[in-house]
């Protein structure tokens, strides 16, 4: 039985890599989750010289997912279906953490700097430990580890964001996506499920908002995986934003090479200080 059971898994759809141009100016999610990791504690670190050695920062939450852009189309990853229907392994990670505990107005002081709004540097000074708070607060100083300004917000530029959901909805236009849609929604009639031809109709059910995954989400996400296979919906869908970010990249030349210098600036500085792991 086992054997039997490895086998119809090793037939099931693995997660899909899925490159797209604008990837050249932007992190990909597990650049961030570095970036964000390391931000956290180079903050901590700062936060317990100045005196608050046990301040408690929302850590980064887990990825759950093993290839880039892996579900930009929706559920890939066929094996993960089977165990966890739509959800991840980051969902299943992040059911089980607790609250995190409110922080003291000393501690949001040193955080800061005393800042208050956005994009405002906090001026620092003594803390009540009689610690001197640097300008901008250990936030501030843990983002200039990593080469930003002390008020930067880190990760990928708003204009590269702007046009990656641009060049997502563009796509969804596009008459090879609406048929490959279409033929899936067909393969997943065949099977039992009927699904509107809509991106994530199947994943959005809402018999699957339960607290635990059921036979029905599990089963479902399984044939959701195998039809997009058999329509080659991930292959048309990527073969078509390919060409609109393309085109929006030859727009939007000269805004998207300040990302691309910023990007090549601090992705080294990501892996220097995340160690031979990163």
């Amino acid at each position: 039985m086992e054997n039997k059971a490895s086998a119809k898994d090793a037939e099931l759809p693995t997660a899909q890599n899925i490159d797209l141009p604008l990837d050249r100016y932007m992190f990909t999610e597990f650049e961030i989750h570095d970036l964000s990791s390391l931000l956290l504690t180079h903050t901590l670190a700062c936060m317990k010289e100045h005196g608050h050695a046990d301040t408690d920062l929302p850590e980064p939450p887990p990825l759950g997912l093993s290839k880039h852009n892996e579900r930009r189309y929706g559920i890939t990853d066929g094996r993960l279906a089977k165990r966890l229907g739509y959800r991840t392994t980051a969902q299943s990670a992040a059911s089980v953490r607790g609250e995190k505990k409110m922080l003291s107005a000393d501690e949001e002081f040193t955080l800061t700097g005393g800042s208050s709004k956005p994009g405002e540097t906090g001026k620092g000074g003594k803390n009540k430990a009689g610690k001197q708070v640097p300008l901008g607060g250990c936030s501030g100083e843990a983002l200039k580890t990593l080469g930003y300004s002390p008020t930067a917000t880190p990760g990928n530029p708003a204009i590269v964001q702007t046009l990656n959901q641009q060049s997502f909805a563009a796509s969804l236009r596009m008459d090879s996506v609406k048929q490959a849609l279409q033929d899936w929604s067909a393969c997943m009639r065949k099977k039992g499920y009927a699904y509107a031809a809509e991106p994530f109709s199947a994943s959005n059910d809402r018999r699957f908002a339960t607290r635990a995954v059921t036979k029905t989400e599990k089963d479902v996400a399984v044939a959701d995986v195998q039809c997009k296979k058999s329509s080659r919906l991930v292959e048309t869908w990527k073969a078509e934003e390919t060409r609109i970010q393309r085109s929006l990249i030859a727009k939007h030349q000269q805004e998207l090479e300040k990302a691309a210098k910023q990007y090549d600036a601090t992705l080294p500085l990501i892996k220097k200080l995340s160690g031979p792991s990163a």
